[in-house]
């Protein structure tokens, strides 16, 4: 009898052995089988998703499989409405890594995003193939010698700001610590030093890249104009993998920096934005200026920022905004690391819509009132949601100047126009979207038919080209067939091989 059950125990073992050897391990939490009598229900998806990966790219140390807890949280960008289950996500450590993944997914025919940071308001960083994630590719390298410095595209403006601006230095970019370089980049990148320097793009002097042939290159206006212009202002995912850049940084040891704050009274809003659309006119270059209108859960404000380069203080505000007895929020004086953390973007609610315009001349008083009625409405309601309205001046300054090594189109603003609405529950989502889309559609006849690109808003549908490029489009088309022409990086609002019609 006992030798029975020891020949049964050790029959029982070797079978469990070879039962096990089947399954495909990685470093997750549990194993796949295909026993359908095994309880395997909880992770079953996880389990296809796991099966569908090709064996060259199974257990790498430097990809998040799908049946963990970290791979959970980083399927998701910042943006969480987009709600994807990529079968990897790869995040690599060297080039030689990329270069390596790249390959494989190449090879077969598999489809991937580029992330930098994942603050894209659309879900253009996510995919439900593959996530190349450059959050790695994070160096900061200032050269004080050659006032230039190569910044990784996984750095989180933050860090940039804050490591040039311990040595008195900058780029232009905005003031949003969690946004990386990569994509501001790529795309122009506005901020608050856009008048004075012009966009993050136009300080571009080369861009490392990943081509469509798995080779890293160097990209200058010497030896790729076509390819460098297409992508300063236009190259999101659409013509390689942008790893860094060096940027002509520039020393700025001081900047003044004004914030002036109303509570909500519509006809005084009315009175104060049409005295900053003047304003704007007359202000010198150094000057970069943001009016706002915001509503926060139950409160309403009208907000002016404007931040001057150079010792002088920022007093050109007083003669035309002193007659409005604003509350003075911000008035600071030093280094711009010291500024930009001063109105840098706060914590936001975990859902958000991103619309956007460019103004081509002064918003007319039928959109100026379509805007106040809103905020007026939002005040009455008490709604637990934040909209912001940004109106960014544009007008002259090295933004409006004509860059021939950039693709960024709408250089002739007046203004920016930005509509930023989150909020925090997902039962909200319909009703805001809504509420911002209609306001869209209304200010439509006073605005441009033009948008930018770093605001990803797919309800532009194949219009997208148009209003992002203008009529950059023909161009940034040859030159992607010139340098991706089996289309591999691709995504719903990249640049395709031929203009799509509707």
């Amino acid at each position: 009898m006992k030798k029975n059950l020891k020949f049964l125990l050790i029959l029982i073992t070797l079978i469990n052995l070879i039962h096990h050897a089947t399954f495909a391990t990685y470093p997750c939490e549990y194993t796949c089988t295909d026993n359908p009598l095994e309880e395997i229900y909880p992770n079953q998806n996880m389990c296809m998703l796991l099966e569908s990966i090709p064996p060259a790219l199974q257990n790498l140390s430097y990809v998040m499989y799908p049946c963990s807890d970290i791979y959970n949280t980083n399927r998701f960008g910042f943006n969480k409405r987009f709600n994807f289950f990529p079968a990897a996500i790869i995040v690599p450590t060297t080039e030689n890594e990329l270069i390596y993944a790249f390959n494989i997914l190449k090879q077969n025919h598999l489809p991937f995003s580029v992330r930098s940071g994942g603050h894209c308001f659309g879900p253009g960083s996510l995919s439900n193939g593959y996530i190349i994630d450059l959050r790695n590719f994070d160096t900061i390298i200032p050269d004080i010698q050659s006032s230039t410095t190569f910044i990784g595209a996984g750095a989180h403006l933050g860090d940039v700001i804050s490591t040039l601006g311990d040595l008195n230095y900058a780029i232009p970019t905005g003031t949003c610590p969690a946004v990386c370089t990569g994509g501001l980049a790529l795309g122009g990148g506005i901020g608050y030093l856009a008048r004075p320097f012009g966009l993050t793009s136009d300080s571009i002097t080369s861009i490392r890249l990943l081509n469509a042939h798995g080779i890293i290159i160097d990209v200058t206006p010497d030896n790729y104009p076509d390819l460098f212009w297409a992508l300063c202002g236009a190259g999101a995912n659409a013509f390689g993998i942008v790893l860094g850049f060096t940027f002509n940084m520039y020393y700025i040891p001081t900047v003044s920096l004004v914030s002036l704050q109303w509570d909500w009274n519509p006809k005084l809003a009315k009175k104060i934005f049409n005295t900053w659309q003047q304003w704007i006119t007359t202000l010198p270059e150094n000057i970069t200026t943001e009016c706002i209108f915001s509503y926060r859960t139950g409160t309403s404000r009208v907000t002016i920022n404007a931040l001057k380069v150079g010792p002088v203080p920022l007093n050109e505000w007083h003669c035309a905004f002193e007659q409005f007895n604003p509350t003075i929020t911000n008035n600071y004086r030093g280094n711009y690391t010291g500024a930009a953390t001063k109105i840098a973007s706060t914590p936001t609610p975990p859902f958000s819509k991103v619309k956007s315009k460019f103004l081509f001349e002064p918003l007319p008083k039928k959109g100026l009132q379509i805007v106040t009625d809103l905020f007026s409405k939002l005040q009455e309601k008490g709604e637990n949601i934040r909209i912001n309205y940004f109106f960014g001046s544009a007008l002259n300054g090295a933004i409006s100047q004509h860059n021939p090594n950039s693709s960024y189109f709408p250089r002739d603003a007046f203004a920016w126009f930005f509509q930023f609405a989150y909020w925090f529950h997902e039962d909200q989502s319909h009703e805001t979207i809504a509420l911002l889309r209609q306001l869209y559609r209304d200010l439509e006849p006073y605005t441009s038919p033009y948008s930018y690109s770093n605001l990803v808003d797919y309800e532009l549908g194949n219009q997208y080209l148009h209003d992002y490029y203008g009529k950059n489009v023909k161009r940034l088309i040859k030159t992607k067939r010139k340098y991706d022409p089996t289309n591999i990086f691709r995504w719903k609002q990249g640049i395709p091989l031929t203009y799509p019609h509707n």
